[in-house]
């Protein structure tokens, strides 16, 4: 997914409640003082484009006084590679994404830093701020329309054109909070799932429903918030700390419509599939290797586009690992091609081995590049209209690419994620001749 950092928007939409109201999660906050480490439940807020960004953060102590932090978005639950809390201040990494979130104490349960990370533009720095999490209070039955379901998502681009992704919701049987529900789900363009988006619909004024969901990760800042027309379409704005796209919505008609897995296999070609195909890139030692080099020649191979940077690519990799393990008896090699945001070779082997060790990964990575226009074109020219990392390149033992699958569906959407497995599994079953 592209990514959308900058200036940030000030204020809250319209009838959208604070962000200690906005989790269910609950985890009893210890009496602390500046001097003792803040653990317990954190509800987070960062400014959009289009309205509040709310995550959790869970802080435990570990034997020893260690601390250990989570990153929650709903159920989805993501660690951080470390924490230390040290004279007020709390420092959390996320050395996988080259990120780091600092905070300090303002007045006793509370909290104000920003987070940190290299992208493609330089550093960038989002403002962050933590409270101690409340638990939400229980409303009346919702009585009002659903966000559940599938539905197809139309966005303007810059030529005046529109396209279509697909997304989906499920929302809660109880209600959280006052003329609230929660609701979760993705967002689905064929270039890898947004990751669980999660908010709440609510009663908003004129008798109008307003919905509002967003998701942190170290990566995506986003937000979608909007309103139900009268004739059960949506409309409404997706934002991150820079950008703001409008869309409308309607639900999807059948199962096929825009799907994501479907229209991965038709959105990147080669040119000639009866040319062999070629690569290259740097391994750990700083020695360029190509599909001549003895461990690619003559064998079956998938090629995998990725970077560290990308969470479609974390989701895919224990997937190409199983696939591996499964497969390299039988002569299958993969190997992963890495664009990264900056051309530093040694940062950028750093979190290649950072990448390998977070999902055990031991097939080769090499580094190809950086994300600047116009590299995937210049370092991999046979390609014809590439547009999502990661993307997966079956090759057989002749070089020939059999297939291309664009983008990945990770485990937040439920059945897509077992059927871009079982592609996969089936492509790869494919070049290795079974």
């Amino acid at each position: 997914m592209p990514q959308r950092f900058f200036p940030l928007a000030q204020g809250r939409p319209k009838g959208l409640l604070s962000p200690v109201c906005a989790l269910a999660l609950a985890v009893p906050l210890m009496a602390q003082s500046v001097a003792q480490a803040p653990t317990g439940l954190w509800d987070g807020t960062i400014q959009s484009r289009a309205g509040e960004v709310h995550f959790s953060i869970e802080l435990q102590q570990r034997p020893g006084g260690a601390l250990q932090a989570t990153l929650i978005n709903a159920s989805d639950r993501q660690p951080f590679s470390s924490a230390e809390w040290h004279d007020g201040a709390l420092t959390l990494r996320m050395n996988y994404y080259d990120g780091t979130l600092m905070l300090h104490s303002i007045a006793p349960g509370s909290m104000e830093g920003e987070y940190s990370r290299l992208t493609s533009k330089g550093m960038v720095h989002i403002p962050v701020s933590l409270v101690p999490h409340q638990e939400s209070k229980q409303g009346k039955p919702w009585s009002g329309p659903s966000l559940g379901g599938d539905w197809i998502f139309t966005w303007p681009s810059e030529n005046g054109a529109e396209k279509t992704t697909r997304a989906s919701f499920t929302q809660e049987k109880d209600t959280n909070g006052p003329d609230r529900v929660a609701v979760t789900g993705t967002i689905q363009p064929v270039s890898g799932d947004t990751g669980l988006l999660h908010g709440a619909l609510l009663a908003a004024p004129e008798g109008k429903t307003h919905f509002h969901l967003s998701r942190f990760d170290g990566i995506h800042v986003m937000a979608i918030d909007g309103d139900f027309q009268p004739d059960g379409s949506l409309k409404g704005q997706e934002g991150g700390i820079k950008g703001l796209d409008n869309f409308t919505a309607v639900r999807a008609s059948d199962a096929k419509t825009a799907d994501p897995n479907a229209l991965a296999e038709t959105l990147t070609h080669v040119k000639d599939p009866q040319e062999p195909f070629r690569f290259s890139g740097l391994d750990a030692s700083g020695k360029t290797v190509n599909q001549d080099s003895p461990e690619f020649k003559g064998k079956p191979l998938i090629v995998d586009i990725f970077g560290t940077w990308c969470p479609n690519c974390h989701d895919e990799a224990p997937v190409l690992e199983k696939l591996y393990q499964k497969y390299h008896n039988e002569g299958l090699q993969i190997v992963g091609l890495g664009y990264e945001y900056v051309d530093d070779v040694p940062r950028n082997l750093k979190q290649f081995a950072i990448y390998r060790e977070k999902f055990g990964i031991t097939f080769p990575l090499l580094l190809a590049g950086t994300t600047d226009e116009g590299q995937i074109a210049k370092t991999l020219p046979q390609l014809v209209g590439f547009g999502a990392f990661p993307t997966s390149i079956f090759i057989d033992r002749n070089g020939h690419v059999r297939q291309i699958l664009a983008g990945f569906t990770g485990p937040s959407t439920g059945e897509k994620y077992q059927e871009v497995q079982q592609r996969m599994d089936e492509l790869a079953r494919e070049i290795v001749g079974r």
